[in-house]
């Protein structure tokens, strides 16, 4: 059996501002920084063999405090980055869905049907992500294995894994830090056995 816990990166302003990242080099906020340092603290297990983190700025200070606590170096994978969204990027939710209401409405409610110019198609990003770590657990088989990711590439991983229609994605709550949890068992069937949990966040308020 192999575990894989894979989280989304903690907050960053273009979060707070409602700006689509992608492939856009972001780095924590303030918040996101203190969520960071909460997970390195709080997560609720007792060893860690791998981490493996996007490589984008986000991802990668997301998971130093877990390195640190564990004292692993963190694998960077650009694998493993977000959906790039093309001529979206950097753009702010409301300007674009006011400017071309009817790609913001595919884009939540039939994304593989969204017309983003320049962008990531939606089933590439699937067999990019859900492959990547199919790898990641062949090879490190075993055993447990953090991988820090993103919102949309840990939605359309789980919609993978549960054999969901990527449509189906919006409907999954990503928190900044949520923890999700994945056991593999050694002919690769996948039982998700925790999803979306930002306890964590609340342990450290209570200390």
């Amino acid at each position: 059996m192999t575990e894989i816990i894979i989280i989304r990166h903690g907050e960053t302003e273009w979060n707070k501002t409602g700006r689509f990242q992608g492939h856009s080099d972001v780095p924590l906020s303030a918040e996101g920084r203190a969520q960071a340092a909460m997970l390195g603290k709080n997560l609720s297990v007792d060893h860690v063999d791998m981490i493996y983190a996007s490589d984008l700025t986000r991802a990668m200070e997301t998971a130093a405090p877990l390195a640190q606590r564990f004292g692993l170096e963190v694998i960077s994978d650009p694998q493993l980055r977000e959906l790039n969204f093309g001529a979206w990027e950097g753009r702010n939710f409301n300007d674009v869905n006011a400017e071309n209401p009817n790609a913001m409405k595919n884009f939540y409610t039939d994304p593989e049907q969204a017309d983003i110019p320049e962008s990531e198609p939606f089933p590439e990003f699937q067999r990019r992500i859900a492959g990547r770590v199919r790898e990641i657990v062949a090879q490190e088989r075993g055993k447990r294995i953090v991988i820090v990711s993103h919102g949309a590439s840990i939605r359309i991983l789980l919609a993978d894994l549960l054999s969901m229609p990527i449509r189906s994605i919006w409907h999954l709550s990503q928190l900044n830090t949520a923890v999700n949890k994945i056991r593999f068992e050694d002919d690769g069937f996948a039982v998700v056995t925790l999803m979306n949990d930002t306890s964590h966040l609340r342990a450290g308020d209570a200390q």
